[in-house]
Formats: structure tokens, C-alpha cells, sequence
């Protein structure tokens, strides 16, 4: 983005593929459409947690590239955007959190049991709908990144209440549970769009996800609740040591690391006061800055991953897409 240049919307950069989003959205709605009342009413509830499209958006615009889109994007959004709603209950429920995007979760509405079995049925849904396409090169990035995120959610439940310092972890873990989403939602664009370009999509994908993943966990040291769906300092309260933290824990005193691992004791409990201060500590000594600076370096590494790409506008809006991502803590 050039110097001064204002931050684009996510509206602006919707509005290349406005007309497919609609279609994702009704796609969905027939897709997880069952004939058992009580699912239905689940799905309907999850629809009205459905966030930004972000990732069937990035799909869609990486099947444009060459400006002769593909009508698969529509049902393959669907499929992402599916798989990414599976994720979520699922992760509400490990972390057992009580609210999503300002709405409560399945397990608090709900209970555990309905959540497990409700984000089983949705990976199965889009496992089903990409099946119908008939392509096994889709059906394989699919089944890769159902099996990533799995795999994330198995690493996160293993670090839980642990404070893991080595970095190396944390990067694999948002690799496994948000990078490869995005990363897989550039290449499927790429299969169906424009496949010469298919390393360089899914390598932006995978970087600008790395970047989304570390501006989330820096809005959790003090973002709005109206922005992130949730209150500031859950990852905290849920026993989840993100980058903001990692980056500051050589720089603590024995005293304050002593105070950051109460934070971290088994079966939790940590008071908001201890929380604050943890938060306090980390912006004081320049986990924010770090965070911020990573978040950076990938977000400029993506840029260069769509250097061989062909300058359309939907070129212009992945780069854009950038923009939006490292500015959505500001």
C-alpha cells in the first residue's frame, strides 16, 4: 500500500466478487439443509454467526486471476467456508467458549455433545458437496486441510495450559489451524482459475494466513469485543499462550514469570486481575510491537508471492486483501 493511501475495506475488496458471495451464502444454506428439525435449527443459528467470507472471497478472486472464472467457485466457497464453521464449533467447544462473533456458541447454547456432533456433521456436508463436484485433485486439497485443521486442534489441546515457549510450536500450531484454511481456499481458486499460478496463490494464501493468525492473538491484548466477537484476553482466560506472550517471556523477571505461569495452572481459574496484569506486561514490554512486526514480515512475504501473478483487478484486490489483514487491529 502506498504511503498515505487509505486502508481498503474488506467491502472494496468484496466487491469484485459480490455476486459469488451471494451465491455462497445461498449455497450453504441448501447444502446444510437436513430433514431433521433440530439440525436445522442448529445450522440456521450457525448461519447467523457466519462471519466475513474472507476465505471463499480470497478463492474467488484467485479463480479471476486470468479473468475467466470458473462456476465451481461458487459451490467450492461453500465447501470452505463449511469446513472453516466446522473448526470453529469444534474449537468453541475444546476451548469451551461462550460467545462467537457476539453470539453464543453451540456448547453454551447448546451443551459439548451437540457441538462435536454438529461440527462432525458440517466437515461431512462439505466433504459431500466437493465429492458431487467430481474432481479428486479438489477432493484432496479438501480432505489435506480437514486433516490439518484436526491435526492443529490435537496440538492445541495438548499445549493446553501449558506455557510452551518455544516459538517454533505456536507457528506450527497457527500453520496447522488457520494458515493452511487460507492457503488451501487460494489454491482451490487456482485449480478451477488459473493453475500456471497455482504454487504462488496457495504460497500467498499460506503467508497471508500466518499474518491473520498473529494480528487475531494481538487483538486478543486489547482489542474491541465488537470487532473480535469475543471479550479481550480469552486466549489468556483459556490457557493458550499466543506470540504476543512468547515474544516477552526472555524479557521477564523471575518474579513475573512465576506470575504468568499462575496464569497458566492447571484447572485455571486465574483472577481478571491477574489476566490485566499479564496483558499489562506484555504491552509494556513490546510483545505488541513483536507481534506486530511478524504479522508484517509475512504479510510483505505474501506481496512477494503474487510478483509472477498477472496485474488484473483481482490481483489488485489479494494485494489489498494484505492491507486489510495488518490493519484489522488498528
Amino acid at each position: 500500500m502506498k504511503a498515505g493511501a487509505a486502508t481498503p475495506s474488506l467491502a472494496t475488496i468484496q466487491g469484485l466478487v459480490h455476486d459469488v458471495l451471494d451465491g455462497v451464502i445461498a449455497h450453504m444454506s441448501r447444502v446444510l439443509e437436513a430433514d431433521v428439525p433440530f439440525i436445522n435449527e442448529i445450522s440456521f443459528h450457525l448461519q447467523q454467526m457466519r462471519g466475513k467470507l474472507f476465505r471463499p472471497v480470497l478463492l474467488s478472486l484467485c479463480n479471476r486471476i486470468e479473468e475467466d472464472p470458473d462456476h465451481r467457485e461458487i459451490s467450492l466457497g461453500s465447501v470452505i467456508e463449511i469446513i472453516h464453521l466446522a473448526s470453529l464449533v469444534h474449537d468453541d467447544s475444546i476451548d469451551e467458549s461462550a460467545l462467537r462473533r457476539g453470539m453464543p456458541t453451540l456448547n453454551s447454547k447448546w451443551d459439548h455433545k451437540v457441538s462435536v456432533i454438529m461440527g462432525d456433521y458440517l466437515y461431512s456436508r462439505a466433504m459431500s458437496e466437493i465429492t458431487r463436484l467430481g474432481d479428486l485433485e479438489l477432493i484432496g486439497l479438501a480432505a489435506r486441510v480437514t486433516n490439518d485443521l484436526t491435526i492443529g486442534e490435537m496440538v492445541e489441546i495438548a499445549h493446553h495450559r501449558k506455557l510452551v515457549e518455544d516459538p517454533a510450536q505456536y507457528f506450527y500450531l497457527i500453520e496447522k489451524k488457520t494458515a493452511s484454511l487460507v492457503a488451501t481456499a487460494c489454491e482451490m481458486g487456482a485449480v478451477i482459475g488459473a493453475r500456471a499460478h497455482r504454487e504462488e496463490l496457495a504460497a500467498y494464501g499460506h503467508r497471508l494466513g500466518m499474518a491473520f493468525q498473529l494480528v487475531d492473538d494481538l487483538m486478543d491484548y486489547g482489542g474491541e469485543q465488537a470487532v473480535m466477537g469475543k471479550p479481550a484476553g480469552s486466549d489468556l482466560k483459556e490457557g493458550q499462550a499466543t506470540y504476543p506472550l512468547l515474544a516477552v517471556l526472555p524479557r521477564l523477571s523471575p518474579a513475573e514469570r512465576r506470575e504468568v505461569q499462575e496464569v497458566f495452572r492447571p484447572g485455571g481459574g486465574a483472577s481478571a486481575g491477574a489476566i490485566d496484569h499479564v496483558i499489562e506486561l506484555v504491552h509494556a514490554r513490546g510483545g505488541i510491537e513483536a507481534t506486530r512486526s511478524m504479522a508484517a514480515e509475512y504479510a510483505s512475504s505474501a506481496r512477494d508471492a503474487l510478483a509472477m501473478v498477472p496485474e488484473t483487478p483481482a490481483r489488485e484486490m489479494l494485494e489489498a486483501a494484505v492491507d486489510y489483514v495488518l490493519a484489522r487491529d488498528r
